[in-house]
């Protein structure tokens, strides 16, 4: 059996729609000094060419990718790639991530396989990100649907 997850649309809209007010209150000193030097057109021009262009770039960006197999379970966040055997999978429990609070998977051991540069690796294990894989973002409606139907086939332990 072999399953392989992304974000579910509404965590990708989330996520879209509090980076978009992000950039948005990031662009809005710059206004308010181009609407003394120049009018508010260019100012308000300036706020919509800004923040569409940033969520353009952050819309290019890969997508996570939860991969569940008989062997274990595969997490792929973009900058760094977690790999476990279901064995190492030691609880369900709530972790707190930049983007807030999420249920997930917590390992016993580091599952860290590839990070993107040496920088990324240090940060991903000073802050445990190496023993997290998160489960909001793939299963909204934790624990149905088939990453709990797959926890429960390998591990029905963790869910109690």
């Amino acid at each position: 059996m072999s399953l392989v997850l992304t974000p579910s649309t509404r965590s990708q809209r989330d996520r879209l729609q509090r980076l978009g007010l992000l950039f948005l209150l990031a662009a809005l000193p710059v206004a308010a000094v181009l609407v003394i030097i120049i009018n508010w057109w260019v100012a308000v021009l300036y706020t919509v060419v800004q923040t569409s262009v940033l969520l353009f770039g952050v819309r290019q960006q890969r997508t996570s990718v939860l991969r569940v197999d008989d062997a274990g379970i595969q997490y792929e966040a973009g900058t760094f790639v977690l790999r476990t055997t279901w064995a190492d999978v030691s609880k369900v429990g709530e972790a707190t991530l930049p983007s807030g609070p999420t249920q997930a998977l917590v390992l016993s051991r580091s599952g860290l396989r590839w990070t993107h540069t040496p920088q990324v690796r240090n940060q991903v294990t000073t802050r445990g990100w190496d023993r997290i894989i998160p489960i909001d973002e793939f299963e909204p409606n934790w624990p149905d649907g088939p990453l709990a139907k797959a926890v429960r086939a390998h591990r029905p332990d963790l869910l109690g």
